[in-house]
């Protein structure tokens, strides 16, 4: 599929085996519950877009993301020392019109986000970030990748496409505090999560994911979702030497009140039984009128077990991994 939009701007909804090569979203025929068109103008506008890359391995994690939301944008970008526990962070938030850009080829990433001398930029095969104290310069290998593409209505007349990628092969350098640390695959490993669509007005979801290489040497990645794309289709997937394992709904059960203590993720089909041991988290709340943001993105670890297509039982430990907690209002 070239386009997501077809012809008559309608959306053949599900998962895509090939890639998507542009999200003509001011093709699609967006009307309001009502029934009326929405103009042009309007579609620009409730047309939002994130990207976010993920990099783990023994000794860091480190993540960043552009996030459009045409109103407003906003960039951050963290460094976190699984030794020592310290987490280093820059995050903006910035008017429209300003250096922020998502491309509209989900197969062909093309994101920046820039203010003052905070930098983010995850163009074709690099992948980049400078903030305060802390740097990444990484080359990634896509090519090796087997993407989850789906898209999935959301709310009565929206839809989210999402382009989940893991594991990616990466090569490169963390620069933090002034010391230089060399990164590279297997012991470490990327994700990848584009996103863009008509989302619900009010939306939260929670979400898990890892990429590393397991102690067999098999590579290994994992997206767990509940919230967002759901609707007839799911985003959950695991991936064992780039072959993708499907999953359907997940649940998430954690303390609200206490997001530290262990989570557990399971599927209703029984191909994934893990928990998530929470060790430090970033967070924001944004408050911006008609936007709004409450988000707790937690580093910390996986194990568990989990069962392919064919039968295989595959049991992980000590995986480093992301756990969420969203609520937005767009």
């Amino acid at each position: 599929m070239r386009k997501l939009v077809e012809a008559d701007g309608t959306i053949p909804f599900g998962i895509y085996p090939e890639a998507i090569e542009e999200l003509n979203y001011g093709d699609y025929a967006l009307r309001t519950p009502m029934g009326l068109p929405v103009p042009g103008f309007m579609k620009k506008i409730k047309f939002n877009q994130f990207h976010f890359f993920g990099l783990m391995g023994p000794e860091w994690m480190a993540g960043m993301a552009v996030v459009d939301l045409k109103i407003l944008t906003n960039g951050f970008f963290y460094l976190y020392d699984r030794k020592q526990k310290v987490l280093i962070e820059t995050k903006k938030l910035s008017k429209p019109g300003g250096k922020t850009r998502i491309g509209l080829n989900p197969a062909a990433v093309d994101s920046r986000f820039e203010a003052g001398d905070f930098v983010i930029a995850m163009q074709g095969n690099t992948v980049t970030a400078q903030g305060r104290d802390i740097r990444l310069n990484m080359e990634v290998n896509l090519q090796k990748s087997n993407p989850l593409r789906i898209c999935t209505r959301a709310g009565y007349r929206g839809w989210v496409y999402t382009q989940k990628t893991s594991p990616i092969q990466i090569k490169g350098e963390i620069l933090c505090q002034g010391k230089t640390y060399a990164i590279a695959s297997p012991e470490y490993m990327g994700l990848m999560d584009w996103t863009g669509g008509f989302m619900r007005k009010y939306t939260c979801w929670n979400w898990a994911a890892t990429a590393c290489t397991l102690a067999d040497g098999r590579s290994f990645g994992l997206n767990l979702s509940c919230g967002v794309n759901e609707t007839s289709f799911t985003e959950n997937a695991f991936w064992l030497d780039n072959v993708m394992t499907k999953a359907s709904t997940v649940h998430f059960a954690y303390d609200l009140k206490d997001l530290y203590r262990p989570w557990r993720i399971t599927s209703a089909d029984g191909k994934v039984e893990l928990s998530f041991y929470p060790e430090r988290e970033r967070g924001e709340k944004i408050h911006a009128g008609i936007v709004a943001s409450r988000f707790t993105q937690l580093m910390g670890t996986l194990e568990g077990e989990l069962r392919t297509d064919a039968g295989e039982k595959v049991t992980i430990a000590g995986c480093p991994g992301w756990a969420e907690d969203h609520y937005a209002k767009w």
